[in-house]
């Protein structure tokens, strides 16, 4: 054996000539390796101009004369590099980051935390940025007996104090004081575009949405138009020459605005509309949306559907006065649901194959001293149902032809109620005058079993009424 077993170093064999070599050898190895203080552990090359004794941890690629000596002791010796192979639980003091490391036979790891301690890496390397990390499935911060606060601070204002979470190392989600003091909630697809979801401000609590398109309030009534010849549902429908083609679009973007009290109309051109449309909720503030055709002559504006409903409304609130138009379609006009749907002026109805004029389900509809002209047939004019309430007084009709309604111009049935009284009846219809089943009520206020067109006598059945 001819180095010690723990520093290697060199002993003097008997006889050996130029002891000395030895001797010196074996004291630059203690100089080196006793009370060990290298400069840096995070070159990968040598400095440029080393102090003599100068000692450093060689860092990984190490590249020059330090190359193939990863994490071992390079000493700079009379004025050449030595380099020394750490044994497990040897120490070293770290200059440059105030720290104390010792080798666990396969990396430098901080041997003893000091307060403050400039890096702590737990099953993970820390480095100038992250001076703390950790690796593990979870980590765990807990109280000592009450509650327990986790603190973010930044310098100033227009800095950012946030939490950031990523996919492989790419951002997705940020959260917290983002460039100034109000609270940000951010998502990215890829770590580099960024959409701002959610922004908490500071001074008034208040959320706003930035990525959600708002809902415009209105300072004044607006109206939607309609043409189903010159328009198209890419424009904004704000003005006769850039008007939407379809009703439906112009409903939909009247449910979109918050009316503020203000009236909301949607203007259709004279034409043929092909598609009619569908009120599913109610204004936001509660109010009464117009659709209006030609006031004057509402065959001009007809509503023509075929396989469909030509007017539902069976949003629970829902409010829709319709005026000027001619409705054809499977049901004309259907109120469902707690929706309210007046009929005023003038308004037509062709030929329906299930009814011209539907409330069940609690809805309401009303003509009171309207003008209603019939130009079509279907099995009822007005049909209620399931609690709906048809009011339909102090008006005028107007017959065109003798159009049939085969299971009776006027129907009730299931708690379904009809009041009509005071109209003023021009022409003649076929079929029953009305027809009255499973509990449903047809009030004319004492008119008499003759009120109601048609060429046959009225039907009650079933717990039906008619008063």
């Amino acid at each position: 054996m001819f180095q010690t077993p723990n520093l290697k170093l060199p002993y003097i064999a008997p006889a050996q000539a130029q002891k000395h070599v030895t001797h010196n050898e074996a004291i630059r190895a203690l100089d080196a390796l006793v009370h060990i203080a290298v400069e840096d552990r995070d070159l990968p090359e040598p400095p440029a101009d080393p102090a003599d004794g100068a000692r450093y941890i060689v860092a990984e690629g190490a590249s020059g004369a330090w190359s193939g000596h990863e994490n071992e002791i390079a000493a700079f010796q009379d004025g050449a590099w030595a380099f020394y192979t750490p044994r497990e639980g040897w120490t070293a003091w770290i200059a440059d980051e105030d720290l104390l490391v010792a080798w666990n036979g396969a990396s430098w790891v901080p041997a003893a935390l000091v307060d403050p301690a400039p890096k702590l890496g737990i099953n993970a390397t820390a480095d100038a940025t992250n001076r703390l990390a950790v690796a593990a499935p979870a980590s765990l911060f807990t109280h000592e007996g009450g509650g327990h606060q986790l603190k973010i601070n930044k310098a100033a204002s227009s800095e950012s104090g946030t939490i950031l979470f990523q996919t492989n190392w790419s951002g997705r989600a940020e959260m917290g004081l983002a460039g100034d003091d109000d609270y940000h909630f951010k998502v990215s697809p890829d770590g580099n575009v960024w959409h701002e979801a959610i922004v908490i401000d500071r001074s008034s609590g208040r959320v706003s949405l930035p990525s959600t398109p708002r809902r415009e309030v209105l300072g004044a009534s607006r109206t939607y138009y309609v043409d189903p010849d010159t328009g198209s549902d890419a424009n904004d429908g704000l003005s006769p020459n850039s008007a939407f083609q379809t009703i439906q679009k112009a409903i939909d973007s009247a449910l979109n605005v918050d009316p503020a009290g203000h009236a909301v109309t949607i203007q259709l051109a004279d034409g043929t509309y092909s598609s009619g449309g569908w009120i599913n909720r109610a204004m936001f503030d509660g109010s009464q949306l117009n659709i209006i055709g030609n006031p004057t002559a509402p065959a001009n504006v007809e509503i023509a559907v075929s396989g469909a409903n030509a007017i539902l409304v069976d949003g629970a609130g829902a409010k829709v006065r319709l005026e000027g138009v001619k409705i054809s379609g499977d049901v004309g006009v259907w109120a469902r649901y707690g929706a309210v749907v007046f009929l005023t002026g003038k308004n037509a109805f062709g030929s329906c194959s299930f009814r011209h004029i539907g409330a069940d389900n609690g809805a309401f509809v009303e003509m009171l001293g309207g003008e209603i002209t019939i130009e079509g047939a279907a099995p009822h004019h007005l049909y209620a149902d399931a609690g709906g309430h048809i009011f339909y007084a102090l008006g005028s009709v107007d017959i065109v032809g003798t159009p049939d309604f085969s299971f009776g111009f006027a129907h009730a049935q299931s708690t379904g109620l009809i009041t009509s009284y005071g109209v003023n009846w021009s022409g003649t219809a076929a079929g029953p005058r009305y027809q009255a089943v499973l509990n449903g009520v047809i009030n004319v206020n004492g008119a008499g079993p003759d009120y109601f067109p048609g060429d046959s006598a009225g039907v009650l059945a079933s717990g039906g009424q008619y008063t």
